[in-house]
């Protein structure tokens, strides 16, 4: 009675220990909610920093803000009429985007209907006319910024290979990319050295370098794809958040590849600072990286920089075990989510370790009854013995190992499956599209991480089958019987002494049905390496622990068969 209660004593600890340890919100490959809404917390809200924008009456970033981060209806209902209101007191800020002092002369002079609250609000749409560009260029003609010089003077560029000079029928989208950028230079939205950078291009390419034309020809088809979804304020904002032309050639891609979440984007650039960051999370995540940024987005501008600092996607978690951690919620302690908000390892440690604690707890209930069942009949070998100790460590930890997999499934995937799924907007053919990233050596890596984690779980479970062999060797030469009988017992545990190559099998065959319908995404490498590990774990038991004690037995009992054998006598000669 003893023992069955101490048993279930240790299963309920065991229980709790992983329930409380898979409540501590720290994953390997993704990001907890609680913990992205938690960094949203340490900044501004994703409500003030719309007001914020529109308080400076900059319209066009408050309206991108808006429709990506404000999820309440009254906030949205709000904002949405006071942006209106400036818009009806000022048309040309949906152009404009707000007070643009280079801009927004050119748009009173302009013949142009201006967009309404139906039409996209950018500033190409009002470069494409002729009679606008020559009133704008002649504007722009009388600054005496010394960059705003060399740019327009490439208008008539030669050497171009995709676009046309501003004087061909064709050149409208060339002479307005380079109008944009003289606008965007003269209204000093680049940062000092990146507009340094390009006015040297610019002079560069006016000098026939052929590496400089092509250059800015990439240049200005870049800002085509801003300029065709942004007003100007919000294009001035990108620009200063871009600190070299890779950045700026990385936004272009961004919106060329998902043109239908714009306001995500720009907002998501917008908190960051770092076009290089946003560039590679869509990269790395292109099937959930508007979701996950949008769940950031409405928690604020923290929570943004947070997700895209780690790199990783929210945390999705399976149907059952996302109802119970629901209803294990209200339990969770907070500093649970301080403590991974503050650092990640630390985080991951914690949960392992409660996890690791949950499984001692289970082997060792598994441990206490095996020795009371063995008690009836041997005399069971001692907890302290190292193969016990080695067992019940194995033991604790596989179940980890399977607990977390089971916990953060993704870690059997690899980014490359997802990504031959993506959704076709992000597919794209051009040079710099996002799918290009996806490189066979990134690819072979993310399969290499993914079979390392399932030869470390087969591995750690044939050891764990070596422990139990060993234990049941210890336990058969602990008892007081004589040697012809420990070796029958020894034939009894045939099977068992077989049962890596068993499970090592089995573990081939199931990995290649679950390789085949989609479950796991690993080499078959790891699914041979089963078989591979139950056979050299067998060979060893066999070789170096069997094949010894049986030699040792064989003697024992051959020396007790002589001694018991009785004396032959020799008769003495003589009569």
């Amino acid at each position: 009675m003893l023992v069955l209660l101490k048993t279930l004593a240790l299963w309920i600890a065991a229980c709790g220990l992983i329930l409380i340890g898979l409540c501590v919100p720290a994953q390997i490959h993704s990001v907890d909610s609680r913990v992205l809404a938690y960094a949203g917390q340490q900044g501004l809200s994703p409500k003030q920093t719309a007001w914020d924008a529109l308080a400076t009456a900059n319209v066009g970033v408050a309206q991108k803000l808006c429709d990506a981060s404000l999820n309440n209806e009254r906030d949205r209902r709000a904002l949405t009429q006071q942006i209106n209101a400036l818009y009806d007191t000022h048309p040309h800020y949906r152009l404009s985007g707000g007070p643009a002092p280079v801009f927004e002369p050119f748009l009173e002079r302009i013949q142009w209907p201006l967009p309404t609250e139906h039409h996209r609000h950018a500033v190409l749409s009002a470069l494409l006319p002729r009679a606008n560009r020559t009133l704008l260029a002649d504007q722009l003609a009388a600054s005496s910024h010394r960059h705003v010089v060399h740019i327009l003077r490439i208008r008539n560029l030669r050497g171009l290979l995709r676009l046309h000079p501003a004087d061909h029928p064709a050149g409208a989208p060339f002479e307005s990319g380079v109008l944009t950028l003289a606008l965007l230079m003269q209204s000093e939205a680049f940062n000092p050295s990146l507009a340094r950078e390009i006015g040297t291009l610019a002079q560069q390419a006016h000098d026939s370098q052929p590496r400089a034309v092509k250059a800015m020809e990439d240049l200005v088809i870049a800002t085509l794809s801003i300029a065709g979804h942004m007003d100007f304020r919000s294009l001035s904002a990108l620009a200063a958040r871009t600190q070299n032309l890779d950045d700026w050639a990385s936004i272009a891609a961004l919106i060329r590849a998902d043109p239908e979440h714009i306001a995500t984007i720009f907002s998501s650039l917008y908190h960051s600072w770092a076009p290089k960051l946003v560039y590679d999370y869509y990269a790395k995540h292109p099937t959930t990286a508007v979701a996950d940024l949008n769940y950031a987005l409405s928690h604020g501008p923290a929570a943004v920089q947070y997700l895209l600092e780690t790199g990783q996607v929210r945390y999705r978690p399976p149907v059952l075990l996302k109802h119970a951690l629901r209803v294990a919620a209200p339990y969770r302690p907070q500093w649970f989510v301080k403590i991974t908000h503050h650092s990640a390892m630390g985080g991951r440690l914690l949960k392992f370790t409660l996890l690791l604690a949950g499984g001692f707890c289970f082997t060792w209930a598994m441990g206490a009854l095996w020795r009371s069942r063995l008690q009836r009949y041997s005399q069971p070998v001692s907890r302290h013995n190292p193969a016990v100790l080695m067992r019940d460590s194995l033991l604790s930890l596989a179940l980890v190992l399977t607990v977390w997999f089971l916990h953060e499934p993704e870690l059997l995937k690899t980014q490359l499956g997802s990504s031959a799924g993506a959704s076709p907007r992000i597919e794209f053919a051009v040079a710099d599209s996002l799918q290009s990233l996806q490189t066979p050596i990134k690819a072979m890596q993310e399969i290499n991480q993914v079979t390392l984690l399932v030869l470390i779980l087969f591995f750690i479970i044939q050891l764990v089958i070596y422990s139990f062999c060993l234990i049941k060797l210890r336990e058969i030469e602990k008892q007081q019987l004589n040697a012809e009988l420990k070796l029958k017992l020894l034939d009894n545990e045939d099977n068992l002494f077989d049962f890596g190559l068993y499970v090592g099998l089995g573990g081939t065959v199931l990995s290649l049905i679950m390789v085949a319908i989609g479950l796991v995404e690993a080499s078959l490498m790891a699914a041979y390496a089963s078989t591979l590990f139950g056979i050299l774990f067998v060979a060893l038991l066999k070789v170096l622990h069997l094949r010894p004690y049986r030699r040792k037995l064989i003697m024992a009992a051959e020396s007790s068969y002589s001694v018991l054998q009785p004396s032959v006598g020799h008769p003495e000669n003589g009569n």
